[in-house]
């Protein structure tokens, strides 16, 4: 096997893992005071280590990167973990969160069809089925009796999140060739006006304390560390070398991924209808990664 070829496994490994982390993170802050102070004090510190990192070179930034990189972090940040953690936070099991976000790769491979670089076929779309149903089962059957009494619209924030992480992806995909600024003055500018848009939140729910127990200690630097600068940037490399749809289908890991996770870390029970969810959710990225997407020439 080709070095490029291993270190691109790789990548999509740890991808997997960083986004996994998150939920991870959010658990270790359960004893928190509220979802926006977690968030603040996050990209608090994730903007104050980047600042530090980059220095002087902030000095050359452009508006027309401050523009870009406002919407990419307004979608794949603010929105995205406004309504997922907004969503726990009143009572939706984080599984079954997982499972609507995964729409994700579903909405992706539709937006993006209109595009001749990316447009998806017919066994493509069978893939992101299958794949889909594989994450059905596994969250299904972890939460089946779980979430019956929350209310419709913290099942739609979810909803809201997949849409916005997948407009974002595709921002980003189609004005990856223009920007030079780099990865880590991208996350920079999107982490700032996260923590400006964090900032307002907490002061409008007046839930603003400084952390001090364990918990959220730890969680804030779980979520600063992994959830943000090593997912993040991991997701805007693999969009730099793989389309949109093939980034999008690693989105389906991550239910079964955080569930073993957590059975590990925190010792959830794992029922035997995830243990199939997962081969089912394998069988799906295989045969999407089997047959590549349909190319069309120009007429």
């Amino acid at each position: 096997m080709k070095r490029s070829t291993v270190g691109l496994l790789l990548l999509q490994a740890v991808f997997v893992l960083s986004w996994s982390s998150g939920f991870i993170g959010a658990k270790l802050a359960t004893r928190s005071d509220g979802v926006f102070n977690v968030l603040f004090w996050r990209f608090l510190l994730v903007s104050l280590c980047l600042a530090l990192f980059l220095n002087v070179r902030l000095l050359k930034v452009s508006w027309a990167q401050i523009r870009h990189h406002a919407v990419v972090g307004f979608l794949s940040q603010f929105l995205y973990l406004t309504c997922v953690y907004v969503a726990i936070q009143n009572g939706l099991p984080p599984g079954i969160a997982a499972i609507i976000a995964a729409l994700q790769p579903l909405m992706t491979a539709a937006l993006s069809s209109g595009s001749h670089a990316e447009r998806s076929g017919g066994w493509q779309w069978l893939g992101l089925m299958i794949g889909f149903a594989g994450v059905s089962i596994v969250i299904f059957g972890q939460y089946r009796n779980s979430g019956a009494e929350v209310g419709w619209v913290m099942y739609a924030l979810p909803l809201v999140s997949a849409l916005g992480l997948t407009v974002a992806t595709l921002y980003e995909r189609r004005a990856a060739r223009t920007d030079s600024g780099g990865l880590s003055l991208a996350l920079f500018i999107q982490s700032l006006l996260t923590l400006i848009g964090f900032a307002a939140a907490v002061l409008y729910t007046d839930t603003l304390s400084i952390p001090r127990t364990p918990d959220v200690l730890i969680s804030i630097v779980w979520l600063t560390v992994f959830s943000t600068f090593v997912a993040y940037l991991s997701l805007w490399m693999l969009l730099r070398v793989m389309t949109a749809t093939h980034v999008a289908t690693l989105v389906y890991l991550e239910p079964p991924v955080t569930l073993v996770w957590a059975a590990l870390m925190f010792g959830d029970e794992i029922h035997a209808s995830t243990y199939a969810g997962i081969a089912v959710v394998v069988a799906g990225l295989i045969l999407v990664r089997l047959k590549q997407p349909v190319a069309v020439c120009a007429s």
